[in-house]
């Protein structure tokens, strides 16, 4: 815990919130849940999806009223009818969802419904004058008249954040503000929130990444189902508690690992490739039954053998060898034909069609680009394989026909699972398959994870959260500079290990199949 966020906090309860309640339809969202919020003190409120927690921000930055409960703001009741009501009494938030809009340019988004005037005119010279300070300390660094929806999906989520903090706000709300940003980025907006706190703003933190709530929140909220289990401070706990807390257990242990998974069994084989500027003279080998991690900083190359072995790419140097003797895909379909699926960082723009149903997107690549079952499809054995894969999953769902946008994040991302294993795959190359979703939802992934090696399967893993390696590889290769400097195995296989590692290397030769 940042020892500067301790010194700033103050005593002062900005915000203080007593039997909060809210129902939608025939789900009650929160149930008598009390806060306080301190100027000055960054506060974590943590909980799986569905917990309560978008729900009690929306209620605290006026996008959403409470059926019932109190609401002070500096000891006097209050009711935000809007979020402008809020924002004019200082509180702002950066929501988990984007709220852009693609067609304007970033100056536009920055300022929309609070344009300044001259003469009855938008006065964007006095716009970019506020503007590019704040675009500098988030070192977003991208042509103003652009269209938002022209930039990259990190660059969008930091022109969110410009949004709040170009506010004079005494509470700022981030729910998981940097979902989509890298670690540089994430690091430069944690420094930020830091200043701000020391200024005397309180913050509300909302994030599944439990070691940056520990690293940057002074206190914690754990909600569960609604409501409210515990309040302490960050100090007094560790994550393991907080995990049990909401999810109501305890984490499980790291995966078993077994070295070369399934003896005698045929591996995936890059001997000497190098693809553009990507990566060089990389070698390793995956055997079916064990989960290998790729490991890397951004721009490290660690993503490259995905878009290898999907066909989005081809190899410019060296050969890839499936298990089935012959050489690299040339085509995603042709890679989804030879038993390959990706499963994308990305599960709103890559992995879903948001706006079809949970059964049409589980019998995606069955019915459609692999055509298993026949010209003539019939509804009825669709929607009985799509159910039964995702009751195998766990998806929580209303009816199979629910559109799959409506869907939490964790749910979602487990019907671009169900997407994929219905295909029966024989290499799954994961992306980052747990980003931003709940620690329950990343529990049950991990579990599938484990099912697919303990089936035969090829696993390669990647992911932007470090702890996640322990938890699912057998052994982890390290990506430094578009070359694969080795791997790591055992009890190396840790947060700090790996973060040394990407960082600078590490000197062990990577292993290449005999």
């Amino acid at each position: 815990m940042n020892e500067e966020v301790i010194a700033s906090s103050s005593p002062e309860r900005l915000v203080v919130l007593d039997g909060i309640a809210k129902r939608y339809g025939g789900v009650q969202a929160l149930s008598g849940v009390d806060l306080e919020v301190r100027s000055g003190r960054i506060h974590a409120i943590v909980g799986e999806n569905g917990a309560g927690k978008s729900t009690l921000m929306k209620i605290i930055a006026g996008a959403e009223r409470p059926d019932s409960g109190s609401f002070l703001l500096d000891g006097k009741a209050i009711t935000f009818d809007s979020v402008r009501a809020a924002n004019e009494q200082g509180i702002a938030i950066v929501f988990q969802e984007l709220s852009l809009f693609p067609e304007l340019d970033v100056l536009a988004n920055l300022f929309l419904g609070h344009e300044p005037l001259k003469r009855g005119l938008v006065d964007r010279a006095v716009m970019r004058r506020r503007a590019v300070p704040i675009l500098e300390k988030l070192g977003l660094d991208v042509d103003l008249a652009e269209p938002v929806g022209l930039l990259r999906i990190g660059e969008q989520q930091l022109v969110e954040i410009a949004k709040a903090l170009l506010f004079d706000a005494r509470l700022l709300i981030l729910d998981e503000p940097n979902s989509a940003l890298n670690a540089a980025e994430s690091e430069r907006l944690f420094a930020i929130t830091r200043d701000l706190a020391a200024r005397g703003v309180a913050i509300l933190f909302i994030s599944h990444r439990l070691e940056e709530v520990f690293d940057l929140c002074a206190s914690i909220t754990v909600l569960r189902d609604g409501r409210k289990v515990r309040d302490t401070a960050t100090a007094d706990t560790t994550i393991s508690a907080i995990v049990g807390d909401m999810v109501g257990e305890a984490a499980p242990p790291p995966r078993t690992r077994r070295g070369h998974g399934q003896e005698g069994a045929k591996p995936l084989v890059f001997q000497g490739v190098s693809a553009g500027t990507d990566i060089a003279d990389v070698s390793f080998a995956a055997y079916p039954g064990e989960v290998v991690g790729l490991a890397g900083l951004e721009g490290s190359g660690v993503t490259a053998p995905f878009d290898l072995l999907f066909g989005l790419t081809r190899a410019t140097a060296g050969t890839v060898q499936l298990a089935d003797g012959e050489g690299a895909p040339t085509s995603p379909r042709d890679a989804v034909g030879r038993g390959i699926a990706l499963v994308p960082a990305d599960r709103r723009t890559e992995g879903l069609a948001l706006e079809q149903s949970i059964g049409a997107n589980i019998s995606l690549v069955t019915a459609g680009t692999l055509g298993r079952f026949g010209s003539w499809l019939k509804q009825a054995a669709l929607d009985a394989r799509a159910n039964a894969r995702a009751d195998a999953l766990k998806i929580k769902r209303n009816v199979l026909g629910q559109y799959a946008g409506s869907l939490s994040g964790g749910n979602q991302q487990k019907v671009v699972l169900a997407k994929w294993l219905e295909t029966d795959p024989k290499i799954i190359l994961l992306n980052d398959p747990a980003r931003g979703v709940d620690i329950g939802a990343k529990l049950e992934i991990y579990k599938i994870i484990e099912e697919q090696a303990e089936a035969g399967r090829i696993v390669l893993f990647h992911s932007t959260e470090l702890q996640e390696f322990a938890q699912v590889c057998d052994r982890v290769l390290v990506f430094h500079r578009g070359r694969l400097t080795g791997e790591l195995a055992g009890d190396d296989i840790t947060d700090h290990g790996l973060l040394h590692a990407i960082n600078v290397g590490v000197g062990a030769a990577s292993r290449i199949p005999a």
